[in-house]
């Protein structure tokens, strides 16, 4: 894959797969399960890191949480899992507004 501009779509994809709204996610298992290189990791780590610092406004989700964890295979290193969540829908500010208007043309 060298289109790394379809990461937010492929998590979209990711997510819905596994049918929870919350997920521990790594690099690697993200990369296994779209069959992408290894090359892909520094843009899927980024993206990941992006949307744990603020809203990404194409994409429904946010990392909440990032955690170092060991692991052995093949040799022995660190790495981050990524808990992700579907952000709250915000509400829609028409409907918001057009009943905050009918209830001071009630008052």
């Amino acid at each position: 894959m060298t289109d790394y501009h379809a990461i937010p779509e492929l998590l979209e994809e990711y997510m819905k797969k596994h049918e929870r709204d919350g997920l521990w996610v790594t690099v690697p298992e993200f990369r296994r399960f779209f069959a992408m290189d290894e090359h892909a990791s520094p843009a899927i780590s980024g993206f990941f890191h992006r949307l744990y610092q603020g809203p990404f406004f194409t994409c429904p989700y946010r990392v909440e949480r990032i955690e170092k964890i060991r692991v052995n295979a093949p040799q022995t290193r660190m790495i981050k899992r990524y808990f992700i969540n579907r952000r709250p829908q915000p509400g829609n500010k028409q409907s918001i507004r057009a009943s905050n208007a009918r209830s001071y043309t009630q008052q």
